[in-house]
C-alpha cells in the first residue's frame, strides 16, 4: 500500500492526470481480482470441510446399517425358532404330545409368548435430518435413497412391534378370554388330569395359528428390510471410496 500510495503522490504532483486515472482503475481491478481469488479460496476451504463432513456422516450411517443388519438377523433367527415352536405345538392336537409338554412350550422358557422388540438403528440419520446435514450429502440420489430406506425401516419397526403387541394379548396369563385354562395343584404342579375343554382347544389352536402367522408376516418384511439394508450398505460404500 505504502509503494501505491507513493505512485499516485507522484503521478498527482506531476500532473499526469491521465496516467493516475489508468493506474487508479487498474488498481481497483487488481484489488478486485485479489477479493475473487480469497472468496474462491474460501469457498474451496468450505468445500472442502463439507466433503470431510460428508464422509464421516456417511460412515457414521454406514456403522448404523451394519448394527441394523445384525439386529434384522437376531429378529429373523427368532421368528424362525417361534414358527418351528408353533409346529411342535401342534403335536398336541394330533395326541403326541402331553398336557405338561404342551403348557411348558406356551410358558416355559423361550415360549410361544416370547418376542424380541425391533430396535431401529437410526441415529445418525434421525440427527442429520433434524441440523439439516442431510444437505451434506452431495449427491441428490444418495439422499433420496436414504430417506426411502429409513421409510421402510420406519414401516418394518411398525410391523415387528405391532405383532409384539398381538403376541401378548394371545399369550399372556392375564387374558381370560384367550389363554387356556391350565390349572394347578396344591403343590404347584399342573394338573394334567384335567382335560382342556372343546372351548379351550379351540382357543389354543387358533392361538398357536395365529403366533405362526405372525412370525411368517415378520419374516417376509424383514427378509426385504435385509436386502434394502445389504444394498445401502453398499451404496454407502461406494460413496465414501469415491475420491
Amino acid at each position: 500500500m505504502k509503494v501505491f500510495n507513493a505512485v499516485r503522490k507522484r503521478l498527482l504532483s506531476e500532473g499526469r492526470l491521465q496516467r493516475y486515472l489508468v493506474y487508479a482503475v487498474g488498481e481497483i481491478i487488481l484489488v478486485v481480482i485479489g477479493i475473487l481469488i480469497a472468496l474462491q479460496l474460501n469457498t474451496w476451504k468450505a468445500d472442502q470441510r463439507d466433503r470431510a463432513s460428508e464422509k464421516v456422516h456417511l460412515e457414521n450411517l454406514r456403522e448404523d446399517l451394519n448394527l441394523q443388519l445384525e439386529v434384522i438377523r437376531t429378529q429373523m433367527v427368532h421368528d424362525s425358532s417361534m414358527i418351528l415352536r408353533a409346529d411342535s405345538a401342534m403335536a398336541f392336537f394330533t395326541g403326541h404330545m402331553g398336557l405338561e409338554d404342551l403348557e411348558r412350550r406356551l410358558y416355559g422358557s423361550r415360549n410361544l409368548g416370547w418376542r424380541k422388540t425391533f430396535v431401529a438403528s437410526d441415529a445418525t440419520f434421525k440427527v442429520l435430518l433434524s441440523t439439516g446435514g442431510m444437505n451434506l450429502i452431495g449427491d441428490p440420489r444418495l439422499r433420496t435413497e436414504l430417506m426411502r430406506y429409513h421409510q421402510q425401516l420406519d414401516y418394518t419397526t411398525q410391523v415387528v412391534n405391532t405383532n409384539n403387541r398381538l403376541i401378548d394379548e394371545l399369550f399372556s396369563l392375564y387374558a381370560a378370554s384367550n389363554a387356556p385354562s391350565f390349572s394347578r395343584d396344591a403343590q404347584g404342579r399342573l394338573e394334567t388330569n384335567t382335560a382342556l375343554s372343546g372351548q379351550d382347544r379351540f382357543r389354543l389352536y387358533e392361538s398357536i395359528e395365529q403366533r405362526r402367522v405372525l412370525s411368517e408376516i415378520a419374516l417376509v418384511v424383514l427378509e426385504k428390510q435385509r436386502t434394502a439394508t445389504e444394498r445401502m450398505i453398499e451404496r454407502l460404500d461406494k460413496a465414501i471410496d469415491q475420491p
